[in-house]
């Protein structure tokens, strides 16, 4: 029987626990957003909807902010560009010239001498065969002239005068807008005219082109319109009834300009042409290639009048105001 006095045998120590893992949504936290740690489930849950929010909500207006800053700068770098290409676009000239002389098939020819007898006994004849006059008309230096418009009586010309022309094609490479509407004579000066003989064409009917024509005998600054018989408007104020529009991919504007000086000799400087753009009315001038332009007039008292038909050349009588009389056409 047992010693009822013997103590029991100690009892083992308790095996230590393991240390608690944290799991991978714990350090996400942990590591993602501190400020959500909580031992607390239900809070945690809170603020971590809370640092969501204003994460979202951080990103939504940092990124208005930035496209917000980016539009203004583009928008005043727009202006910005726009200003400086508009300065550009006006820094030059509004628009080029190309200007050339029209010697196409000269309807008259003057000359400042008259003729000799030998010369007269050349040319005068009716043969029944049309003349070339052009190696007689450059041995006596004649200057190729028009008439038809200048004698109509539409265009209203007091004198029987003739006229020289020149195309002018006017072209613009600008951005912006722009409307010619004037043109005027710049430094005009005459003298009476020295041509003294003359000798016409006729019989092949005169061309007919739309254009415009100065009279200087009475305005430098209004020209009248030219054109076939069907313009309505022959022989009133050109930029009454007509404009000129360049830039802008306006297809370029093509003028043809006759001057009729009477019976002088006249020179000018340029063109003025006036436009108008959005910054207001300006001038600009047409030059003959940097130089100026001069047209012929006949003598007041011409000496001799040749008209040069299909059937030959015949002599007429000079008569007042630059008419003449023919005997084969003794209403001319």
């Amino acid at each position: 029987m047992a010693d009822s006095g013997t103590p029991p045998p100690a009892s083992p120590p308790p095996a230590p626990q393991a240390p608690n893992t944290p799991s991978l949504r714990d350090d996400m936290i942990n590591t993602v957003m501190p400020q959500a740690a909580d031992a607390d489930p239900a809070r945690q849950r809170r603020k971590i909807r809370i640092t969501v929010a204003w994460v979202v909500v951080s990103s939504l207006v940092l990124f208005l902010l930035t496209k917000g800053t980016d539009w203004l700068t583009s928008e005043h770098d727009a202006r910005v560009s726009s200003k400086a290409d508009d300065k550009v676009d006006r820094e030059g000239p509004a628009f080029s010239a190309n200007v050339r002389q029209d010697t196409r098939e000269p309807e008259a020819t003057l000359f400042d001498a008259p003729f000799s007898a030998r010369d007269k006994a050349r040319i005068v004849g009716t043969s029944g065969v049309a003349q070339d006059l052009t190696a007689f008309t450059k041995a006596h230096h004649g200057r190729g002239v028009f008439y038809s418009d200048v004698w109509k009586s539409a265009m209203g010309v007091d004198w029987w005068g003739y006229s020289e022309a020149w195309f002018v094609d006017l072209i613009s490479d600008r951005k912006a807008s722009l409307v010619v509407n004037g043109l005027r004579m710049k430094g005009l000066r005459c003298t009476p005219a020295k041509a003294t003989t003359a000798i016409i064409r006729v019989g092949e009917g005169g061309a007919d082109y739309d254009g415009l024509l100065f009279d200087v005998t009475r305005s430098t600054d209004t020209p009248l319109i030219t054109g076939g018989p069907e313009e309505e408007h022959y022989g009133e104020p050109f930029f009454t009834h007509r404009k000129i529009d360049l830039g802008n991919g306006a297809t370029p504007g093509g003028l043809r300009i006759q001057v009729t000086s009477g019976t002088q000799d006249c020179t000018w400087k340029a063109f003025e042409v006036s436009y108008v753009d959005a910054k207001g009315t300006h001038t600009q001038d047409i030059t003959a290639n940097g130089k100026g332009f001069s047209v012929h007039g006949i003598a007041e008292r011409p000496r001799q009048v040749y008209e040069h038909t299909v059937m030959g050349v015949e002599e007429c009588a000079p008569r007042d105001r630059g008419r003449y009389t023919c005997p084969s056409f003794p209403e001319a």
